[in-house]
């Protein structure tokens, strides 16, 4: 049984083959039109910079963080910061944080052993503190 024209023209896996070599030349098309030409030199177009008008006006988006200085050890836990307080081991952000809201609300530690009442400090993080933390004595 022969194939005749017809048949071949009403077949969808020719109607594909076309349509991809059409896109084919097509994109070859493009290309060769986009292409520089051989010999001519290429320009460069030079990046935009910021006006200086306009940096002047910018903000920055967030705050600039503050350097952190390691304070002088030992430290007197009733003039500590809470980032001072984060220096000594075992002490993280929020640890620091109930350390001077303790302090807030007892008043100024009388002695080291008061650390003992605050959630998260233990015997073993209290050892761990003593070269590096003193209370001052009150003068009352």
């Amino acid at each position: 049984m022969s194939r005749g024209p017809k048949q071949l023209a009403t077949q969808p896996a020719w109607w594909i083959a076309y349509g991809v070599l059409c896109g084919l030349a097509a994109a070859g098309l493009l290309l060769l039109l986009a292409a520089p030409r051989r010999g001519q030199p290429i320009q460069l177009v030079q990046a935009p910079t910021a006006d200086p008008a306009m940096a002047a006006q910018a903000q920055p988006s967030r705050p600039a963080p503050t350097p952190l200085v390691q304070p002088n050890l030992p430290l007197d836990l009733n003039a500590a910061t809470a980032a001072e307080l984060e220096f000594l081991p075992g002490i993280g952000p929020s640890t620091a944080m109930l350390i001077v809201s303790y302090r807030e609300q007892n008043g100024p530690f009388q002695r080291l052993e008061q650390l003992l009442d605050i959630p998260g400090i233990g015997p073993r993080t209290l050892e761990g503190l003593l070269p590096f933390a003193y209370v001052e004595p009150n003068e009352d």
